[in-house]
């Protein structure tokens, strides 16, 4: 007679191995253009954010970390997005490339995610990086400060500082218009 042991140890593990494995997928498909619009605002480079996309979900399932909830996992992936963008920004090999040529951006449409103006684009993706950043998760994630003071390890005066001064460098830029 057949027996099937269905809460044996090794069919408990298997279970969960696939359940991790069925998550982990789940969770590529459903960040991965938060992921990929946040290292592409860090790098301002449609390649080096592919680059960090794929090192940030193979971070996310050789650790399988355990969140509170979808908000804590939100958060942990845009903080090591943010990360391995500063990472990569900051490597010897990065600092010996050219300056990018932001009028051949060609995803431009997509770190929006609505109809934006592409003066306006242009003229958030020539700010520098911490300002950049502040910019693109409070008003294209809709962070709260708080929330992007977590992401950054800033503290929220910091990023209120940095919400405020670019601001006033998008005002020159763009010629005294409302933001």
């Amino acid at each position: 007679m057949l027996s099937i042991q269905s809460d044996s140890p090794g069919n408990a593990a298997k279970r969960q191995a696939i359940r991790l494995k069925e998550d982990s997928f789940a969770a590529v498909d459903k960040y991965q253009d938060l992921v990929y619009r946040t290292a592409l605002t860090v790098t301002g480079n449609q390649w080096d954010a592919e680059d960090i996309m794929q090192e940030v979900f193979l971070k996310y399932f050789q650790s399988h970390p355990v969140f509170q909830n979808e908000v804590h996992e939100r958060s942990w992936l845009m903080k090591v997005t943010i990360n391995a963008g500063k990472n990569l920004i900051r490597s010897g090999w990065y600092k010996k490339r050219t300056e990018i040529d932001w009028g051949r951006l060609t995803a431009k449409e997509e770190i929006t995610g609505a109809e934006r103006s592409a003066d306006v684009l242009q003229a958030v993706l020539s700010l520098p990086e911490r300002y950049r950043i502040a910019v693109y998760l409070y008003y294209y994630e809709e962070l709260s400060i708080r929330e992007i003071a977590d992401v950054t390890g800033s503290t929220e005066a910091a990023v209120s500082q940095q919400l405020s001064r670019a601001r006033n460098k998008l005002r020159k830029k763009l010629g005294g218009a409302d933001i």
